[in-house]
């Protein structure tokens, strides 16, 4: 602020700086003490002669430079009483300017603040910056790609302070916690520190506390936020009101019952934590326990909190509370706490949920092989349902990403069924509404028919889902997984109102229900996946907002799924350029963990969109890597992936054999009745020209939702065309349908045969209106989108700014007479620009440059 404020008044003020401290706040003038140099000690004790020797030290400075002194003040909110007086003099008798920066203004001394409310300082308060002006700063300082990870990891700490936000990019760096992995900038660990820098400005604020603020705030920071109801109960109710008055503490989640007193910015309440020394955390954690208020608070914060803040002080856990804190680290997606709560499990009876546990957490850490030696055997020695669940689910995890084929998965299934029958014969709770081996049975049951789904066979999946989902309760483990493939299968067979029910009632589920909030990065992927499929952009555009507000940090932070979803979305829409940069950075992410298998999906898009915008040694690359994946999903994603990269080998030369491979894929995804995945399939083939029938193209049609059978349609209508007035209405069909791409093709197209009929105005018209679509597409080239067809319209700079003029009513002797040309010469001009925009003259010029993307 005070750089950019400097640059404007460049030359007309000399600026001097002074720096306010919560150290030096009791000190008189000691932010003022550059300027006292000169000075005696028993000057200090009068005020007339202090302001005589700031009065004479600022006048050498003006005079020396021959301009107005402005003075910057930095954290004004811990400007001592004297200094902040004596600066309000010297402003009233204009002789300083002022440029003061504070916290608030509530927080700025009396003596300036008035100086406001009289009209002699502008007031000027920032907003915090969007998240969206976090990622446009975040471009700017590191350049390249910034993953969306970083994106929230820097706007959740900052909460939009953009000093923050620098310091902590500068610290990541230099700790290598932030690193450049192939033109994308990713966050690969949790900083144990956010810098010396913040450190001491926490540090000072701190210092300019009483010690019942401290105290106060150090609560709140060890907890992570307190129950808003709850606060007054637990903290002195006069320091937390100050420490809300000095900005230190807010509350934050509306209002009602999720409303909570926290630190703010969050990132001074991860320094806090790490400053509170040990002796007082001993007495905050025991004042906590030792009233029911507290202890209420303690529940809240969750197992995982107070077990995690009790081993730092290392005191004893009872084995059965360190199993919970682990489950629930695990369901916050807290993988390295969830590891040092279970690991420290001792009692041979917990051991075996333990391991789970551990399992679980090196899965959710990418650590495959870990978590293989962790689960091995698990099955077997489970003696309780949920140990049994969560061992064969982590394991059906590992199987998938190692590649695990139909077979593999039932091997698992009839495992845990067997299992089950023995637990069952252990114990039988009276309140579960089934015996462990019945659920255990359902669970086997929902892994058969993911088998099922590997293999393509939809049908028996949903007609063996549906019998589990009566069978089973939503709020149960079992019941929330086969409702969550039971939603994956409707969709890719075309039921997607039924589908869309289970995926929102899930993400509904995962955060109501705490066990199955583990799933959630699930749910939401899944119903991602679907808004896709169908593409709704509004309804995608709620899931990611509702995801930046709600999801676990560890999942903002460290997740590419939405931000590789976005990208396939906006490869579909045509907006190719955008989608390259999203599916890029979402490959970085995802190579690191993919545990909802995307990844194949993301390479086979990104190699063909690569190739689209002449990306050729990227596209090379990421053909490679798809050979090397030991894993390739679900059927659906498969056909669609495996033909992108075969037409991603040569887009503008397709071979035969490529082609051939492209429509097998399209007859299986028919054959299977996998409609989503068999229209992407044909849309490709006519990106292709290659021909595809039009009346599978209509029936397809039938089959799909309102967005994509419009397109299906418009493909249909123009795919065997040789109209170009049908494929320039085609074309205004997909502009209006929001795709692209398939708008761009028919333009092309259509200038070809209007080239071929000798209509070269009109073909002219219509290369404008393709050129008008670059700034959306990018540097897509295809077969028929080559450089020859755009580049023949395309107005030269002086032709442009002819144009323009004319537009705004010139004549042609006065544009003549500003480039000191002829009239001829700006008559030729023009009748060249008239051929160009492919209109009639003069009249048409506005409409003209306007079709064309030219202003």
């Amino acid at each position: 602020m005070a750089a950019q404020v400097l640059k404007w008044l460049e030359g007309t003020v000399v600026p001097l700086t002074i720096h306010a401290d919560a150290s030096l706040s009791n000190v008189s003038y000691g932010p003022l003490a550059p300027l006292l140099l000169e000075s005696e000690p028993y000057d200090l004790k009068s005020r007339l002669a202090v302001l005589r020797l700031i009065r004479a030290a600022l006048h050498t400075i003006s005079s020396q430079a021959g301009l107005p002194v402005l003075i910057i003040v930095h954290s004004a909110q811990d400007l001592d009483q004297e200094s902040s007086h004596l600066l309000g003099q010297l402003a009233l008798g204009r002789e300083i300017r002022l440029l003061v920066l504070t916290r608030s203004l509530g927080s700025a001394p009396e003596e300036l603040y008035s100086l406001c409310l009289d009209g002699l300082l502008t007031r000027c308060e920032l907003a915090a910056l969007s998240r969206e002006q976090v990622e446009t700063l975040s471009l700017r300082e590191l350049g390249g790609i910034v993953s969306s990870g970083v994106t929230s990891f820097l706007a959740d700490l900052s909460q939009g302070n953009p000093y923050i936000v620098r310091a902590l990019i500068s610290h990541l760096r230099s700790t290598g916690a932030l690193v450049d992995r192939n033109g994308v900038w990713l966050l690969v660990a949790v900083p144990k520190s956010v810098g010396q820098d913040l450190e001491g400005q926490v540090t000072a604020l701190l210092l300019g506390c009483s010690p019942l603020i401290r105290r106060a705030i150090e609560t709140v920071a060890l907890l992570g936020g307190i129950p808003a109801t709850a606060a007054p109960h637990v903290l002195d109710a006069a320091a937390m009101e100050e420490g809300l008055s000095k900005n230190l503490l807010a509350y934050s989640g509306g209002h009602g019952g999720g409303r909570h007193v926290v630190v703010e910015p969050l990132v001074y309440g991860e320094v806090i934590r790490h400053l509170v020394p040990p002796g007082r955390r001993i007495e905050i954690l025991r004042t906590l326990r030792e009233s029911p208020q507290g202890r209420e608070v303690l529940a809240a914060a969750g197992a995982s909190t107070s077990v995690g803040l009790a081993m730092d002080l290392g005191q004893g856990i009872p084995d059965r509370e360190l199993l919970v804190a682990a489950r629930q680290a695990n369901n916050r997606f807290a993988s390295h706490q969830a590891q040092r709560f279970s690991e420290a499990v001792t009692a041979p009876e917990f051991a075996t949920a333990a391991r789970a546990e551990s399992a679980r957490s090196f899965l959710d850490l990418a650590d495959t092989d870990a978590a293989t030696a962790e689960i091995c055997g698990l099955i077997e020695e489970a003696t309780d349902l949920w140990t049994l669940t969560e061992a064969a689910v982590t394991e059906t995890h590992i199987a998938l990403r190692r590649g695990g084929d139909a077979q593999d998965i039932h091997g698992i299934a009839e495992r845990w069924a067997a299992a089950g029958r023995r637990v069952s014969d252990q114990e039988n709770p009276k309140d579960d509404p089934a015996s462990p081996g019945e659920l255990a049975e359902c669970g086997a049951a929902t892994l058969r028919h993911v088998g099922h789904c590997l293999t393509g066979d939809y049908h028996t999946a949903i007609e063996g889902l549906r019998e589990v989902v009566r069978d089973t309760v939503p709020s149960s483990t079992v019941g929330l997984l086969s409702r969550m493939l039971m939603g994956e299968a409707l969709a890719a067979t075309g039921k997607t109102s039924e589908a869309k029910g289970l995926t929102l009632a899930a993400i509904a589920t995962t955060k109501t229900v705490g066990d199955l909030a583990r799933h959630y990065r699930t749910a939401v992927t899944r119903h991602g996946e679907l808004l896709v499929r169908i593409m709704d952009e509004a309804g995608f555009a709620l899931l990611r907002e509702s995801f930046d507000q709600t999801a676990p940090p560890p999942l903002k932070h460290f997740g590419g799924n939405l931000m590789m979803l976005q990208g396939v979305l906006d490869f579909r829409c045509g907006r190719i350029d955008a989608s390259c940069d999203l599916l890029v950075a979402g490959i970085e992410e995802l190579r690191r963990h993919d545990p909802e298998m995307l990844l194949p999906l993301c390479l086979g898009t990104a190699a063909f969109a690569s190739r689209l915008v002449g990306a050729d040694e990227r596209a090379v690359r990421y053909l490679q890597d798809y050979r090397a994946l030991p894993y390739r999903g679900f059927l659906p994603q498969r056909l669609v992936a495996d033909a992108y990269v075969s037409a991603a080998k040569c887009p503008l030369a397709m071979r035969n054999e490529e082609v051939a491979t492209i429509e097998e894929a399209a007859a299986e995804a028919q054959a299977r009745g996998l409609v989503y995945a068999e229209a992407e399939i044909l849309e490709l083939l006519f990106l292709l020209e290659h021909p595809v029938s039009a009346g599978r193209l209509e029936e397809l049609a039938n089959e799909l939702g309102p967005s994509n059978s419009d397109t299906i349609r418009i493909i249909a209508r123009a795919a065997g065309s040789t109209d170009p007035a049908q494929l320039v209405a085609s074309a205004e069909s997909a502009l209006t349908a929001g795709r692209h791409l398939v708008a761009a093709e028919c333009m092309a197209r259509s200038a070809a045969y209007y080239g071929q009929r000798g209509e070269e105005r009109v073909q002219r018209a219509v290369l404008q209106q393709l050129r008008g679509l670059i700034p959306v597409l990018g540097r897509v080239r295809t077969r028929a989108i080559t450089d020859e067809a755009l580049t023949r319209v395309a107005l030269t700079r002086r032709e442009h700014e002819i144009a323009r003029l004319a537009a705004e009513g010139a004549s042609s002797l006065e544009i003549a007479t500003q480039f000191t040309v002829s009239r001829r010469t700006v008559e030729g001009h023009l009748y060249r620009i008239y051929l160009k925009l492919g209109i009639g003259g003069r009249d048409d010029l506005i409409a003209g440059l306007l079709e064309a993307g030219l202003s």
